[in-house]
């Protein structure tokens, strides 16, 4: 069990330690820096000892991926500071995954997203795919703090900092001129530094983070954690954690095929209930395919193949025509299968967080509701379209 420690009384000795870390990433200490570390060790629920557990654990992995990109490992905290190594967080503005990617970063390098995927939340790949991204950013200001400042916000609104400052390019010298959110950044990242270089100074004990032992298997066709839960009594909880990537509890079909991570125990059983899987077989669950994730084709002498050409051949003239007629296009306030929803926005509600809240993208939501841009503001009305079936389900979320 964790044990909480007591407020610092002597700054000084903290601010000793901090100048004393070895970092090629410089480090300072003021108020903001002290208030990032105050609440990390305040805490009396047990929060920081499992951060502090779960880090030790994680961190190795994520190092060796930086030094592979050469860079410099103590960004490794800079996952921490952003979102506690929580794969499942969303922020506001849709960033998401360990690293907090917004979506044209992800896009950018190559991680795939669409209505069931979202690969920000892998944690391996958005690893990847932040250390490509720190490597331009720091191409442009060649220097660290700047460089976490932009890759938490964006190069414009640290452009526009060092405009407002007067062209200064030391990172405190912009820090005041920067959106109030953004100012934590850096000082976060500085206090995550420290917390896991001088914990034991203050007397927190982690609480040892240990994973079950997992094999990855491959899935061949549609399916859900629930199904899965269903035949194998794997919970959907454990498959949600150890899956974080798949954002509906739903196993799309690819030519490609998917992989998921199931206990060792299960490995056995998996390979004896394989067929028992798959509950769409070749048809996908009501929902939107993509592009890259078309159902399974049907094969030949299947029930539910394409007619045999002598059954072509007796259509009629007049379905021929009817056949060629343009077919309307679907109205998407009128789509099978789900319900609407009226969704009042929030303070602080973005796009990405009610995408991600109802399900859905936010492509989706501008298409319901004909907005031309990503901006929404407090009292404004949404519509969002859920399945039928879990329509009291997302009422809850409003």
């Amino acid at each position: 069990m964790g044990k909480a420690a007591s407020m610092p009384e002597n700054y000084d000795s903290i601010a000793k330690r901090i100048y004393k870390m070895k970092s090629v990433i410089p480090v300072d200490y003021n108020q903001y820096v002290q208030t990032e570390i105050n609440a990390f060790i305040k805490n009396d629920n047990s929060a920081t000892a499992n951060l502090l557990g779960k880090s030790l654990y994680n961190l190795p992995e994520i190092e060796k991926i930086l030094k592979r990109n050469r860079l410099p490992a103590e960004l490794k905290y800079l996952a921490i500071s952003l979102s506690d190594l929580n794969n499942h967080k969303v922020s506001a503005d849709g960033s998401s995954g360990i690293w907090q990617l917004k979506y044209h970063v992800a896009k950018t390098y190559n991680l795939k997203i669409n209505s069931y995927i979202d690969e920000r939340r892998d944690p391996l790949k958005a690893t990847e795919a932040a250390s490509k991204y720190l490597e331009e950013l720091y191409k442009i200001y060649e220097d660290w703090p700047l460089t976490i400042a932009a890759f938490y916000s964006s190069s414009l609104d640290v452009n526009k900092a060092i405009r407002q400052s007067g062209g200064k390019l030391e990172y405190w010298k912009i820090h005041s001129y920067l959106n109030e959110n953004v100012q934590q950044a850096v000082p976060r990242f500085i206090a995550t530094m420290y917390l896991l270089t001088y914990f034991r100074e203050h007397k927190l004990i982690p609480i040892a983070f240990k994973p079950i032992e997992t094999d990855t298997v491959a899935i061949v066709n549609w399916t859900t954690f629930e199904q899965i839960n269903k035949v194998m009594s794997i919970e959907v909880s454990l498959l949600k954690e150890y899956n974080p990537i798949f954002k509906k509890s739903i196993i799309p079909y690819t030519p490609s095929k998917y992989y998921i991570h199931i206990p060792s125990a299960s490995l056995k059983f998996f390979r004896e209930m394989d067929d028992s899987l798959y509950i769409f077989k070749n048809k996908e669950p009501g929902l939107v395919t993509t592009p890259d994730n078309k159902p399974k084709p049907t094969q030949p002498g299947d029930s539910t193949s394409t007619e045999t050409e002598a059954g072509n051949k007796s259509t009629t003239a007049a379905e021929n025509e009817e056949a060629a007629k343009p077919k309307p296009k679907p109205n998407v306030e009128n789509t099978k299968g789900l319900a609407l929803l009226t969704y009042t926005v929030k303070k602080g509600d973005g796009l990405g967080k009610i995408a991600d809240k109802y399900d859905c993208t936010i492509s989706e939501i501008k298409k319901w509701n004909k907005l031309k841009s990503n901006m929404i503001k407090p009292g404004q009305k949404l519509k969002i379209y859920v399945p039928k079936a879990l329509l009291s389900k997302y009422k809850k979320k409003k």
